[in-house]
């Protein structure tokens, strides 16, 4: 079988392959792992737990807290005893996760880009930018966002394509444990501010559209520009997918990742939904192929499964993020500055917050609202369903 992508998705997913007998080609179109880095590197402590790694150098720092600002300046401060995220370097954890999936037996191939595919007779024929040709029994699509050849294999986009920028760059770190979220600057999820040490940070956000634009603009606000220290090292532009199709599997394919959508449209994450789906995807492909059945209806099972243990998560995420843009900046500002005021729903947030699994901490919430949040209430029902 083949996997189309290495990137911790596609690499997890090939290494779960391998290690259920199948015999697994791990293609990437690049002449590195981790390139183009197109993700703000930031991952939850259950991504992390996903990934199987004990740790190592990819990790650049511990987050504790995050400082979410709205868009007329009211802001909620929370800072928890112990680690709740990491900010990490993708080049390296990518080619960690990769190194894992080829212990376990995957052959990788760098530099297959793959050009087209056919399906026939039971099986797959990939056809690489060289002419060269391989066969598989089935093949996972872990493309990223655009995921070429599942949609041209009938895996339908996601429901929304986000424009999302990033800059690194020097800059005056009000505490380098703590992340800052910007609601607001465009419509789409928010703006973000991710210390990387304590004088420099990765600043960016993502949009409906022009996220580089909207970029350009926040970098501008008297709140971010005061503190800019320099010019900016880096650069990273991508597409965020939010809303996963209706089937993420069809005859001889299955999609992982961004290619399936699996994105937490709370706060844009993929990692971990995408290494909970890649586990899943690997041991049904393998069972699968070593099985002779690559049928839609088999393939299907994953589908199932992946959605078992995800899906009421992202469709709640999909309530909130469609909640939050319909908001205008006064009702953020309404909303945060009550939030701000209320002692016992912070330390909730500091107790039971998790990024990988917002909506156990929305339950607890309600709990700390009182009658004067009736409206805000009604909006957290919804969004929990």
């Amino acid at each position: 079988m083949a996997v189309i992508g290495a990137g911790p998705a596609g690499s997890m997913a090939a290494k779960y392959a391998a290690i259920a007998g199948a015999r697994t080609v791990l293609l990437e179109e690049h002449a590195a792992i981790g390139w183009p880095v197109e993700c703000a590197g930031l991952l939850g402590a259950g991504a992390l737990a996903e990934s199987e790694l004990a740790g190592g150098s990819f990790i650049l720092r511990g987050m504790f807290g995050a400082e979410i600002f709205s868009p007329g300046g009211s802001h909620l401060c929370f800072k928890a005893p112990s680690c709740k995220a990491y900010v990490v370097d993708r080049r390296l954890f990518d080619r960690a996760v990769a190194l894992d999936a080829l212990r376990e037996g995957a052959e990788l191939r760098l530099c297959s880009f793959v050009r087209k595919m056919k399906s026939e007779e039971g099986k797959c024929t990939l056809t690489l930018a060289g002419g060269e040709e391989i066969k598989a029994k089935i093949v996972i699509s872990a493309e990223g966002v655009r995921a070429r050849l599942a949609r041209q294999a009938g895996i339908k986009p996601p429901q929304i394509i986000l424009s999302g920028a990033q800059v690194e760059i020097p800059f005056a770190v009000e505490d380098p444990e703590s992340v800052e979220l910007h609601l607001g600057p465009a419509p789409g999820l928010f703006a973000w501010v991710i210390p990387t040490s304590e004088g420099t940070a990765r600043i960016g956000l993502c949009a409906r559209e022009r996220g580089c634009e909207h970029l350009r603009a926040f970098l501008k606000t008297e709140w971010i520009r005061k503190r800019i220290r320099g010019s900016a090292t880096t650069m990273n532009v991508g597409g965020l997918p939010l809303g996963s199709p209706a089937a993420t599997a069809v005859k001889g394919l299955l999609a992982v990742g961004d290619a399936a959508g699996q994105v937490k449209p709370t706060s844009g994450g993929g990692i971990y939904p995408g290494l909970v789906a890649a586990k899943i995807a690997g041991g049904e492909a393998a069972a699968a192929a070593l099985g002779g059945d690559s049928s839609a209806e088999r393939l299907m099972e994953y589908d199932r499964l992946w959605r078992a243990r995800l899906g009421r998560e992202l469709e709640i995420g999909m309530r909130v993020n469609r909640m939050l843009n319909k908001m205008s900046n006064a009702e953020l500002d309404r909303v945060v500055g009550y939030l701000a005021r209320k002692p016992q729903l912070i330390k909730a947030i500091e107790e039971h917050g998790d990024i990988d699994r917002p909506s156990r901490l929305m339950g607890r919430t309600l709990r700390h609202l009182d009658w004067d949040a009736v409206k805000l209430a009604g909006l957290l029902r919804y969004a929990l369903g």
